[in-house]
């Protein structure tokens, strides 16, 4: 016999619906994660890959076309001159085009599918913050290059180019200017880590962004070292098939990034 009663009035659902990721809300502050955060950041993200394997694997063959055709025209400056401006072209375009991905990831936590549109949703309303950030970015890496061969003497250029050998920069360099290098360049890493989710997912101004960037790597040290870690073991894991390994560890590293800034930054 049926329980099911006609007279008996509709029971409403009072369980709230989960929030869209897209309408968290930025923290006023960064908050701090603990050192197994580094892990949950790998692992949370795993699922917006594989989700989505096929757009995230097409969306990064058409990455590296990209920055094959960058790196063509990278070597060609080397010839005929405006090196700079064609490395501070390719700064806004790869801060563009990341802050696309981050779009597409942010897409896919949401339950939304990947789509080969948001590889380019860069360019939409978020394009003069982004473009502006990849001047930014390019200038503060010029400046460190500049430090570091003002008051070391290392050639970062030539380094790049292979006009000058490692062997003869590590032969006339002493420890504690090994160290200052690595200062500097981590000092970068730091200001730049979370900036294009910050601009692009929260219409972050670009110089405070900065800012919070920042804060967040200061505040989580442990778990985005051990969250580097990680990566570095992916990327020389990835690269051992014939580089094919590559085209799912670098969606997950986009996937595990917005994961990241998401963790940290938003509630």
């Amino acid at each position: 016999m049926s329980d099911y009663n006609p007279y008996e009035p509709p029971k409403a659902d009072l369980k709230p619906s989960p929030e869209p990721v897209s309408q968290l809300v930025l923290l006023p502050e960064p908050r701090s994660l603990p050192l197994s955060a580094g892990i949950t950041f790998w692992s949370a993200s795993w699922s917006m890959v594989n989700s989505n394997l096929g757009m995230w694997v097409l969306i990064t063959v058409l990455l590296f076309a990209l920055q094959v055709v960058l790196g063509f025209a990278i070597s060609q400056t080397l010839l005929w001159g405006g090196y700079l401006l064609v490395l501070m072209v390719a700064s806004i375009l790869s801060t563009v085009l990341t802050g696309g991905i981050l779009i597409g990831a942010r897409a896919v936590a949401d339950g939304q599918p990947l789509q080969i549109e948001h590889l380019f949703a860069g360019f939409g309303r978020s394009l003069k913050p982004l473009a502006f950030l990849g001047v930014v970015s390019f200038g503060l890496s010029q400046l460190v290059e500049y430090l570091v061969k003002a008051v070391i003497g290392i050639d970062m250029d030539g380094l790049a180019n292979g006009t000058v050998l490692p062997t003869e920069i590590l032969s006339g360099i002493a420890p504690e200017q090994i160290a200052l290098v690595v200062i500097l360049y981590l000092l970068v890493i730091m200001l730049s880590w979370f900036t294009a989710p910050l601009v692009v997912l929260n219409d972050v101004p670009v110089l405070q962004a900065f800012v919070l960037s920042f804060k967040g790597c200061l505040r989580n040290p442990l778990a985005l070292i051990v969250y580097a870690l990680v990566l570095m073991l992916l990327l020389v894991l990835g690269a051992i098939p014939l580089m094919l390994g590559l085209l799912v560890v670098i969606p997950w590293w986009f996937a595990s990034m917005y994961v990241s800034y998401r963790q940290i930054f938003l509630t």
